[in-house]
């Protein structure tokens, strides 16, 4: 009740018709974040406010600093890069540059890189799964949760690993990452970020399917707050007279 009650409170307050603030994903309409209440299917955008969110709880705990977050055009870019990987262009092709300097970075790091990723590319399935490429491990681990508990696509493997062999020698492993199971058509975007929660932080338990309404509510809770509090005091007060004028 009180998780709901927040909600309510919380889409009251939302700004309808301005872009979302800096600190959440991109600037679609603040009040797209709706999405995250009942069965709706959460979209890229959504995906993305998600790893916003764990990228600021990481950056603001020193204890998980050898974590990296990245959005969800990650993975589509190491697709398209191993399918022009007949070209010898990944370490000359100025686009590709950020890519490389990520590659880089984790391994030079030892750092762990969470993503969230579309199969909707690779399987025709629209279907979230989580990828984190591990190099806080000895060789490195290439960790892959799907929800409905099925194993990585192999196209999307062999990019994974082409990726990782540009910028380390030794055999990167794959492992299972620990997600809960999916039981419905669209809960997959919840599910995934629940398992990268619970990897960055193992006192975050997985979701029971049961809990499934209020990790939704939560998730809209802790977005829609993140993002008010970037929104400008004056444009908040009215906001809030605005509201307390129709209740």
């Amino acid at each position: 009740a009180a998780l709901a009650e927040e909600a309510r409170m919380m889409l009251s307050m939302l700004p309808w018709g301005i872009p979302k603030p800096v600190g959440l994903s991109d600037s679609e309409p603040f009040h797209t974040l709706w999405h995250f209440l009942g069965t709706h299917w959460l979209t890229g955008s959504q995906m993305n406010d998600m790893l916003e969110i764990l990228r600021y709880k990481i950056n603001t705990n020193p204890a998980l600093m050898k974590n990296r977050v990245w959005g969800t055009v990650l993975v589509p870019k190491i697709l398209e890069a191993h399918r022009a990987a007949v070209t010898n262009t990944y370490w000359t092709a100025q686009h590709l540059g950020w890519l490389r300097d990520l590659g880089d970075d984790i391994m030079q790091s030892g750092a762990a890189l969470i993503t969230s990723t579309h199969l909707g590319e690779i399987t025709d399935e629209p279907h979230w799964v989580t990828l984190i490429f591990d190099m806080t491990q000895p060789n490195g681990v290439i960790r892959y949760g799907d929800s409905f508990g099925t194993p990585i696509p192999e196209t999307l493997l062999a990019a994974c690993h082409w990726w990782m062999g540009q910028h380390t020698a030794t055999n990167v492993g794959l492992e299972d990452l620990p997600i809960a199971t999916q039981q419905d058509g669209f809960s997959c975007g919840l599910l995934v970020d629940n398992s990268q929660q619970h990897f960055v932080d193992s006192s975050i338990p997985l979701t029971d399917s049961a809990e499934f309404v209020n990790s939704r509510l939560e998730a809209f809770n802790k977005i829609s707050a993140r993002g008010l509090e970037q929104v400008p005091a004056t444009l908040l007060l009215h906001i809030i007279l605005l509201t307390s004028m129709m209740t």
